[in-house]
């Protein structure tokens, strides 16, 4: 039998660098935070991203997409 190899993952690499303290989402349960992309064509780039779940800087995810980047969150 052949050996299976580790399953890849799409998208880019990227580094949290800044968590903003203001919560979004009907449950409040996303969060936004300041990405460091690490991969691609946007590498070093620093893009705000939308993330639900526990998250913490110095935290890497990867991202389906970098040319697109999320508004800020405005609190009425």
């Amino acid at each position: 039998m052949a050996e299976e190899q580790p399953r890849q993952f799409d998208g880019y690499l990227a580094e949290i660098v800044e968590i903003q303290p203001r919560k979004t989402g009907m449950f409040g349960s996303i969060i936004q935070a300041m990405c460091k992309v690490l991969e691609g064509k946007d590498k070093g780039r620093v893009i705000r991203r939308n993330l639900s779940g526990k998250a913490k800087v110095g935290d890497m995810i990867r991202l389906g997409d970098t040319s697109r980047e999320d508004k800020p969150i405005n609190i009425k």
